[in-house]
């Protein structure tokens, strides 16, 4: 049996102070608010702001690639380091979902709108703090992990049964990934 471990507790079982994104940003679930706004608050608040504005995009690519629609703002935290410094934490509910349009809950930024295609995220990456041949590097090691898709699937850790492969496969295999692939060859 699997051993789930909080990612908000230290190693004698205390709290770490946890704030979600829409805390961070003061907004209700209502409102439409960015990724750029959450990096913009990583850089004012952040522990290691570079690294967690990486990290912030490498999971918009994975969101993306897929098919998680459900990037809410509440799904999206920071964990207290010290004197009112926060990092990035671990990512957590996050959904393929088959039968869903790729265009995420959280927008890219106010000019762009909801994340739908690869294109709009590379075209933003220096505002993540990635160079075109650094985000490339990202899309290449995100591209390979969901890729493997199939075989994570099927192994022991998830358990999906052979026959239930064809209902998960529009979430991981789509247009943006021929894409990725196409940019990557």
């Amino acid at each position: 049996m699997a051993i789930i471990r909080r990612f908000d507790r230290d190693g004698a079982e205390g709290r770490i102070p946890y704030l979600s994104a829409a805390s961070l940003l003061q907004a209700s679930r209502e409102e439409d608010r960015s990724y750029t706004e959450i990096a913009d608050a990583i850089r004012a608040t952040g522990h290691r702001p570079t690294a967690d504005v990486r990290q912030l995009w490498r999971r918009m690519l994975f969101n993306l690639l897929v098919t998680n629609v459900d990037d809410h703002l509440q799904n999206h935290g920071f964990l207290h380091v010290e004197k009112g410094l926060w990092r990035l934490a671990p990512a957590f509910d996050i959904n393929p979902f088959p039968d869903k349009e790729r265009e995420s809950k959280t927008w890219l930024s106010e000019q762009d709108g909801p994340i739908t295609d690869l294109a709009m995220l590379l075209n933003r990456s220096i505002y993540f703090s990635l160079s075109r041949d650094e985000a490339l590097t990202v899309l290449t090691e995100v591209h390979a992990a969901v890729s493997n898709w199939r075989d994570l699937a099927l192994s022991p850790e998830v358990g999906l049964r052979w026959e239930e492969l064809e209902d998960f496969a529009p979430a991981f295999e789509h247009e943006q990934m021929d894409a990725a692939q196409s940019l990557l060859t």
